[in-house]
């Protein structure tokens, strides 16, 4: 189990509380230059009074630098147009991709002092680039300099540790005038998404083919793997125990039956993230990752072999859940379009809490399932129920289970019979 380290949160939280007191310092700064801005004033007109030159032309300066510092205060940066983007928006753990700020001035006027602040998620790291980390984001500033209509990006190499779907920005601007007397904020609205998928590793699974024949209860065993299309003209390559001989009588020629095979290898991954046996144990994070990049590397393997493969698992917390946003059900299809999503769903997989939803979810799909589907079931430990899901769902398909964490026979439920343990190698 992991936990944060204090030392970070303490100075999370300090770096928090000196933000907030730099900002109440410039909130009472321009309190007070506004202040002297009108005593300037009252004197600009006592001086033109009493006719003194050289105190109107003093105040007078004064007056006017204040007047360009209120103008930019007032009017730069209105339509400060401000981005971030990354470059490629979808990595593996361990990938670096490419940051990018971007800062346009659409206006005439120039942005001498320009400090750009981007907010990144916590755990980035970014190569030659200093970050202030505050309790929940890393913050990386930028210094640029804008003439009129212009605009100016900043790159860097950045990485994240941990897969997940992660938020770049948004971005916020300090503009200060050619005086630098005092500061005015601009934000942006505009974010960036990243998606790190899990590790995938090099690993090929003992998982045996559905055959056309046998091991299909209560089902014809004819021609199990094709569906009847139709008849053809007979070709010489054809086999004579394809030939239709009441078409061919019908028509007085050979013709032969056309099928369309339909059975292909599928597999059903259906994943269990709860890593905790009792309550009180928490969530074991490397147990938790080791379960996921199982079932990656899992499918990886089936789709790159040219098998469709499908994913049910409980703990997705985002959109890419659909209708059911806490449990993802895709039924298997083959291609890699469909890695992607299975990967995209990965990624974003939280631990669902206490709630074990995996048998409850086994129970309604699989018997949704074509019966030439294998079921491989992925979890650190094999419950009770979890063993009652399984044995009900060997009755009708090919049944394996892979486990991801330490075994303890005295709290494991033992695997029932018809259901195979499924080898795993390292390729």
């Amino acid at each position: 189990m992991s936990n944060r380290d204090p030392a970070d949160l303490r100075t999370a939280a300090l770096a928090a509380r000196v933000q907030a007191r730099q900002s109440r310092v410039r909130r009472q700064y321009g309190r007070s230059t506004d202040r002297f801005g009108l005593l300037l004033a009252i004197g600009l007109v006592f001086a033109v009074v009493r006719a003194d030159a050289l105190l109107t032309a003093l105040l007078g300066v004064a007056l006017a630098v204040l007047g360009v510092s209120w103008y930019y205060r007032r009017f730069a940066g209105e339509q400060l147009d401000m981005s971030v983007r990354a470059t490629p928006r979808r990595i593996f753990q361990g990938q670096t991709f490419s940051l990018e700020v971007t800062v346009r001035n659409p206006a005439r006027l120039p942005l001498p002092w320009l400090r750009v602040l981007a907010h990144l998620p916590r755990r980035v790291e970014v190569d030659g680039q200093h970050l202030e980390y505050s309790p929940y984001e890393a913050i990386l500033r930028l210094p640029f300099s804008l003439p009129g209509r212009r605009s100016a990006s900043r790159k860097a190499e950045a990485s994240l540790p941990q897969r997940g779907l992660y938020a770049l920005g948004p971005v916020e601007a300090y503009l200060s005038d050619p005086f630098g007397l005092r500061e005015t904020r601009r934000s942006g609205d505009e974010t960036a998404r990243l998606l790190v998928y899990p590790q995938v590793h090099a690993l090929s699974a003992d998982l045996r083919r559905a055959l056309p024949i046998g091991d299909r209860r209560g089902r014809s065993f004819l021609d199990e793997e094709t569906h009847y299309l139709g008849p053809r003209a007979y070709q010489p390559t054809d086999s004579l125990r394809r030939i239709d001989w009441r078409q061919s009588a019908r028509r007085g020629d050979l013709f032969v039956k056309t099928y369309e095979t339909v059975a292909t290898a599928a597999t059903a991954l259906f994943l269990d993230p709860t890593t905790a046996r009792d309550p009180w144990e928490g969530i074991d994070t490397e147990v938790l990752e080791r379960t996921v990049e199982v079932a990656a590397s899992l499918a990886n393997d089936l789709i790159g072999k040219g098998q469709a493969v499908g994913l049910y698992v409980t703990g997705v917390f985002t959109a890419v859940g659909g209708r059911r946003p806490f449990s993802y059900r895709e039924p298997p299809r083959t291609g890699p379009r469909q890695l992607s999503r299975l990967l995209e769903a990965l990624a974003q997989l939280r631990p669902p809490g206490l709630f074990r939803d995996l048998p409850r979810i086994m129970l309604e799909e699989v018997p949704r399932l074509p019966y030439h589907v294998h079921i491989v079931a992925i979890a650190p430990y094999l419950t009770a129920e979890l063993q009652v899901a399984l044995l009900r769902a060997s009755r009708s398909h090919k049944v394996y289970f892979l486990p991801t964490g330490e075994r303890d026979p005295l709290r494991d439920a033992d695997i029932p019979p018809g259901v195979r343990t499924l080898a795993v190698r390292a390729t």
